[in-house]
């Protein structure tokens, strides 16, 4: 592996692949306690052969703030670990999104504090049984992991 530092970045180039793609990895220089130098491999870095796709950089970045900011999404402000869990527990069988405190469900369905059963109201019958039911079952999940 090769390193050329600048700036607190430092650029490391994994192992030695045929043809012009290499592998490169931007690293937070601030954040390396202690490395030790090994010697040059067979293949340096040659920088008149390395090319950085920034438009294949700039595609994976823009995916991966897309991801971050929709996992952001999914975390409750203000609410318990257990209202947390809960959320992750309907997420999985139904599509949920926070209000505020209040987890919807199936974007008609509301569930608030103190998250049971008698919690649920809005949206048709069907939808608030089935809410109750899977919160119900969820509720007991996690108290039986709890003990």
């Amino acid at each position: 592996m090769d390193r050329i530092s600048f700036l607190d970045v430092t650029v490391a180039q994994e192992g030695s692949k045929q043809g012009p793609r290499r592998d490169i990895r931007l690293l937070n220089a601030s954040y390396i306690k202690e490395f030790s130098f090994l010697g040059h491999g067979e293949d340096p870095l040659d920088l008149k052969k390395c090319y950085i796709d920034l438009n294949s950089l700039q595609t994976r970045e823009e995916l991966a703030l897309r991801q971050a900011e929709a996992e952001a999404e999914r975390i409750g402000v203000g609410v318990t670990s257990e209202a947390q869990s809960i959320f992750y527990a309907l997420s999985k069988t139904l599509p949920v999104r926070w209000d505020k405190t209040v987890i919807v469900v199936m974007n008609e369905v509301r569930v608030s504090s103190p998250y049971v059963a008698d919690s649920v109201y809005g949206g048709t019958p069907a939808a608030n049984e089935r809410v109750k039911k899977v919160l119900e079952f969820e509720r007991k999940r996690l108290l039986a992991r709890s003990s």
